[in-house]
């Protein structure tokens, strides 16, 4: 254990890096990282069976056995090799001539009937579908809502202080970022979220008997498509900067043929089945005599859930001192033995004083504290998701630089001191730190923020944050400094 963490002022961290999307070495897979998420692969289950519910309310969901036997077997033989939770995949053909496609968390795959209509074979329906069961495993969809409501819960969110109360607050956040059902956060990605569906598409495509060059095949299709019946693929797919030689690229890191599937009997089968339903309706002809009041919006089912009390007075930290365990046995880190353990239950915990911790015009804010967690990328600087396997996972630089950009997109108000960067051992690895201050709008304080981040194996990083009243800042530098002396990491447990 290193005992001679101090903080002092030292070249400041440089908080803008430039990242760049890395190839792997011959043979070798891109590694994603699909980022932080606030909620279980569970609730992923329970989010994505309401939202299903709706979204079939207001869609004609296409009654045909054959179509359905089609797409399921290319679907279920692709989720067979999605990585990531174990989710039960459930795929579904939407009666409208758009070319689109869906996903909703937990498995719900939504397939046009104009994807089905435009693809010239199997594996280019296989392309598409490959990339929306990506978005399911890398938990795209509540990742997105996970970012929304930390950019409104404030810095809480980030030591899991809602904690056990998750499950019952699902609704309450759901209902913060837009609700279920077809909620935008589930359906529209951002570029980089894109590139990860493309990428681990693509390699689910080639563990499947499939080859990326199948995607590929599909959008160089789009290219020869009238403008006016893709709108919505462009519109929800918004495509990443050169999108098929990043596909491409990935084909030949997995040394897989250049050559797109040719099967296109059963396909050819499928239209004609296909035609004998009639012309299918565009999503706006079906949206104006299906939806009423629209999605994903106020006119959705509420959902209540409680709220918690006020901030209150708080007592001067106790010279006397406990040690805090994780439940995984990961760290120990010691708090003065009058602050409050609010365990996750997980990784993370927040300690703090009572009074230290309430809400403030209906968020609540962390006045006084101490934030530990296990870092996920939050996706705000470039990069952060995507790595190649020589390289390994992001460089604590990167999450230090990525942490700070989700502290001050949740708490726009903070602005990093300048000079307060540092680097030093904690516990024998290398560590970094930084520093902001601002006036909180909600409680009216001015507020100090000090971030500590770690390395751990594997490239992995724990980082703590402390939080105090910025005109008590130095009156808790002892404690700060104190806590910090005290972390133990045991690098043998996982995080």
């Amino acid at each position: 254990m290193n005992r001679s963490a101090h903080f002092v002022a030292r070249p400041a961290i440089a908080l803008a890096i430039a990242m760049t999307l890395m190839t792997g070495v011959a043979g070798a897979q891109t590694k994603i990282n699909p980022g932080w998420n606030m909620f279980s692969p569970q609730q992923d289950v329970e989010i994505g069976q309401q939202s299903a519910v709706q979204a079939e309310q207001q869609m004609p969901i296409l009654q045909d056995r054959d179509v359905d036997a089609y797409i399921n077997r290319i679907g279920q033989k692709l989720a067979a090799n999605a990585g990531g939770p174990q989710f039960q995949y459930r795929f579904r053909v939407v009666n409208a001539s758009d070319i689109n496609a869906f996903a909703l968390p937990g498995g719900y795959v939504y397939i046009n009937r104009g994807i089905l209509e435009t693809a010239r074979n199997e594996g280019e329906v296989a392309g598409v579908m490959a990339h929306e069961i990506a978005h399911v495993a890398l938990r795209h969809g509540t990742h997105q809502a996970s970012k929304a409501y930390a950019a409104q819960a404030g810095l809480q969110i980030l030591g899991g202080l809602l904690g056990g109360k998750i499950g019952n607050n699902t609704a309450q956040i759901l209902n913060t970022v837009g609700g279920i059902g077809l909620n935008a956060l589930f359906l529209k990605f951002s570029r980089e979220l894109e590139t990860q569906a493309d990428v681990r598409g693509a390699q689910i495509l080639a563990a499947s008997g499939y080859t990326p060059a199948d995607m590929v095949s599909f959008f160089h299709q789009l290219e020869s498509v009238d403008k006016s019946r893709k709108t919505s693929w462009t519109s929800d797919h918004p495509a990443p900067p050169d999108r098929i030689a990043r596909i491409e690229k990935e084909r030949q890191l997995l040394h897989e043929p250049a050559t797109p599937t040719s099967n296109t009997t059963q396909l050819a089968q499928i239209k004609s089945e296909l035609r004998g339903h009639g012309t299918a309706p565009t999503m706006a002809q079906i949206a104006q005599g299906v939806r009423s009041g629209g999605t994903a919006s106020a006119n959705n089912p509420p959902m209540t859930s409680s709220s918690s009390g006020s901030i209150g007075r708080v007592e001067a930290p106790s010279s006397s001192w406990r040690k805090f365990t994780s439940r995984t046995g990961a760290y120990q880190v010691a708090y003065p033995s009058n602050w409050r353990v609010y365990d996750s239950g997980g990784f993370g915990v927040t300690i703090a004083p009572e009074g230290g911790v309430g809400t403030a015009n209906g968020r609540e804010e962390i006045v006084y504290g101490l934030v530990v967690n296990h870092y996920n990328p939050f996706g705000n600087t470039a990069g952060t998701y995507l790595r190649d396997s020589r390289s390994g996972s992001i460089t604590l630089q990167d999450a230090t630089n990525d942490l700070l950009a989700q502290i001050r997109s949740s708490s726009p108000h903070l602005q990093v001191i300048s000079g307060s960067g540092q680097q030093f051992k904690l516990d024998g690895k290398t560590a970094m730190a930084a520093s902001l201050r601002g006036t909180n709008p909600n409680t009216r304080l001015a507020e100090r923020v000090t971030v500590v981040t770690r390395a751990l194996p594997d490239s992995h990083v724990i980082y703590m944050l402390f939080i105090t009243p910025e005109q008590e800042a130095s009156r808790y530098s002892n404690v700060l400094n104190t806590i910090v002396q005290s972390v133990n990491v045991d690098d043998t447990h996982g995080h």
